[in-house]
């Protein structure tokens, strides 16, 4: 995706135009730029251009305005999700607040924040999003098991996957750690792991999580990762020697294990943990579906909760602000309130 600079005409617009780029995460960046992609394509086959010109050479808002309306009702026809047509809008507000002020004035204005308004309701009758279903610690035991400790990759999946699970953090928070993040801890028999970005600190204040250990070896995040780090030493990756190496990098087949992070971690945690809860027999393929990389984090809340765990303290590794929003995530809250008293 390539942006017109605001600022052309000064020497190092190219740096502004960099530093104004880094306002927005790299995995929201590419994110913004397939939605773009998508949105020039149709723009394309419309023989459309994003900024009409009015008669006056101006911006022509009214036409603007129709064809982001066009695109987006285009994108609900074809089953899209309210969410997924916000975030193109918001790519196309990303773009026109680097390139087109008026155009981003145009997108505030009462006809297009009553079209999404209409969006989420008729998205709320019609769509009803499925939450990432959180495992039991039998399943857990079970998914552990399927992973093959002889080989590296066994090794980092395991770690993967309970680490993922121990700190509650998303998939693209794990992918962006390296082995200078992880330290032991001083006050706990475990280790700190330091989260420099998340969804909720784009700024980079960064956070530590602790990961104690847990009394079960085979459900031990320690180890898990420990062991993880003993293979990576054996090829020449440590903290010491390679500080900004992926602590989960990609493994490809006889090329090994390669200095890169993961890509897309997302579909990479999805696909691990539904392959493996097939291969353990704890449910069929079909579903599996109804597990995802979230289904990590929701794992965590559910058995902190089911465990006696305060909300503050699950909040505290989690980062939720929100008490309420914690409690969602909670996949046995409404279980609770079962009763059949009322029979008798």
């Amino acid at each position: 995706m390539t942006l017109a600079s605001p600022v052309s005409t000064v020497e190092n617009a190219a740096a502004v135009l960099e530093t104004m780029s880094a306002g927005i995460s790299d995995n929201t960046r590419r994110v913004y730029g397939n939605a773009l992609r998508k949105v020039e394509r149709h723009y394309a086959a419309c023989s459309w251009v994003l900024y009409p010109e009015s008669e006056d050479g101006g911006l022509d808002e009214r036409r603007f305005i129709e064809q982001v309306l066009s695109y987006l009702q285009a994108l609900s026809d074809a089953g899209r999700t309210y969410s997924t047509l916000n975030l193109h809008l918001s790519a196309i507000k990303y773009r026109c607040g680097f390139e087109n002020q008026r155009a981003l004035g145009a997108l505030a204005t009462k006809p297009v924040t009553t079209f999404m308004e209409g969006v989420a309701r008729h998205g709320a009758r019609t769509h009803s999003p499925r939450q990432a279903q959180s495992l039991s610690v039998e399943q857990l035991k079970a998914v552990y098991r399927t992973f093959d400790t002889s080989t590296p990759r066994g090794r980092r999946d395991l770690a993967l996957v309970s680490f993922g699970l121990a700190t509650a953090m998303r998939s693209q928070s794990l992918a962006d750690l390296t082995l200078s993040d992880v330290s032991p801890a001083v006050t706990i028999d475990g280790l700190t792991v330091r989260v420099r970005y998340s969804k909720t600190d784009q700024r980079g204040k960064g956070t530590l999580i602790p990961v104690g250990r847990a009394s079960k070896k085979r459900l031990d995040p320690v180890s898990a990762l420990t062991s993880w780090l003993e293979v990576l030493a054996a090829y020449g990756y440590t903290k010491e020697v390679t500080p900004e190496f992926p602590l989960f990098p990609v493994i490809r087949g006889a090329r090994g294990i390669q200095p890169t992070p993961m890509k897309h971690p997302n579909l990479v945690v999805t696909e691990l943990l539904r392959k493996a809860l097939v291969e353990a027999e704890v449910c069929s393929a079909a579903e599996a579906s109804a597990f995802s990389s979230h289904s990590l984090r929701a794992s965590f809340i559910t058995l902190s909760n089911l465990a006696g765990v305060p909300e503050r303290d699950i909040a505290a590794i989690t980062g939720h602000k929100s008490m309420a929003i914690l409690r969602g995530y909670d996949r046995t809250s409404v279980e609770r309130s079962a009763q059949t008293a009322y029979l008798g």
